[in-house]
């Protein structure tokens, strides 16, 4: 999958989430949504791992 379209994907998501949330309580719906990006956010993170791409000039030597 692209990139591109795992964030596009990610956001349509969380906007659903968000959206239905506020419509049942405002409040909740912005606090469950926060949750749940901060949450995804670590998640992706994780699975794609936290370190930077190395650059092409990189020989793996830590600078």
């Amino acid at each position: 999958m692209n990139i591109k379209i795992f964030n596009i994907c990610l956001l349509v998501g969380w906007l659903m989430v968000l959206a239905g949330g506020v419509v049942i309580h405002p409040g909740w719906g912005l606090a469950i949504a926060g949750g749940l990006l901060i949450g995804l956010t670590l998640a992706a993170a994780y699975i794609a791992g936290w370190e930077r791409p190395k650059a092409p000039t990189d020989k793996g030597e830590n600078v």
